[in-house]
């Protein structure tokens, strides 16, 4: 080889390689470009994924809002039915009634209302039902009222009376009075003890040792014992 030799320029080689080991320029630029294309590709598909998940979490929350809702609401509906009815089974051979409220008339035609927190039958065909805390009002026709609440009660569907234990009250008009036990017969509203009373009315203050309130507390009749044998008699027809 002479220096004309060197000079020449150089033949191309197979596959655009040169003499030095090198690529050619123009297949560097098109593999660049076809490993960019690649690349926007991968990152068009990433960005498709991402919107329809965005998408999809868009209808699926707020549809998973609304059946909680809707869920809420139809578990208070049950709810309120359910309370509507009052009623659960305890044992087979108990029935029992939260809240319990009843309407009824005596023999003269005056309304009175039972209700107290929950009641107990034992067993369907007893006559005798038990009350939680329970309440009675007695309404006359001219507005006269009489109410009476105590501890625990026992009523008896034959004979129409509510025997009434453990820190009972009644107050009627202006008459306010506190035993321990009182037995009510709803058939004529008429409330009876025999055990210790206090009260007050218009009068002053009332100690005896049995009552007898009848014609919803218009007349009311109070008892001593032993030495104490005094009788009052307190009428009220207003």
């Amino acid at each position: 080889m002479n220096l004309s030799d060197l000079a020449a320029p150089e033949a191309p080689r197979p596959n655009g390689l040169l003499s030095g080991g090198g690529f050619a320029h123009g297949l560097d630029a098109q593999t660049d470009i076809a490993e960019r294309h690649a690349r926007l590709a991968k990152q068009a598909i990433m960005v498709r994924r991402r919107s329809r998940r965005v998408k999809l979490m868009r209808l699926v929350f707020p549809g998973a809002i609304a059946a909680l809702l809707l869920l809420n609401v139809g578990w208070i509906a049950v709810q309120t039915v359910i309370n509507s009815m009052n009623v659960y089974g305890g044992a087979d051979a108990e029935i029992r009634m939260t809240n319990p409220r009843y309407f009824g008339r005596n023999d003269q035609g005056e309304h009175y209302t039972i209700s107290g927190l929950e009641a107990v039958r034992k067993g369907r065909d007893s006559t005798t039902i038990t009350l939680k805390a329970p309440m009675i009002d007695f309404r006359s026709d001219s507005g006269r009222l009489t109410h009476v609440t105590s501890a625990n009660g026992v009523y008896d569907q034959n004979t129409r009376k509510l025997t009434l234990m453990g820190n009972v009250r009644l107050t009627s008009n202006d008459l306010d009075m506190k035993t321990d036990e009182a037995v009510v017969d709803m058939i004529n509203s008429n409330i009876s003890g025999d055990k210790h009373v206090e009260g007050t009315n218009a009068s002053g203050h009332i100690v005896a040792e049995s009552f007898v309130i009848t014609d919803n507390g218009a007349h009311s009749l109070f008892r001593g014992r032993g030495d104490t044998k005094v009788w009052i008699t307190i009428n009220n027809t207003k």
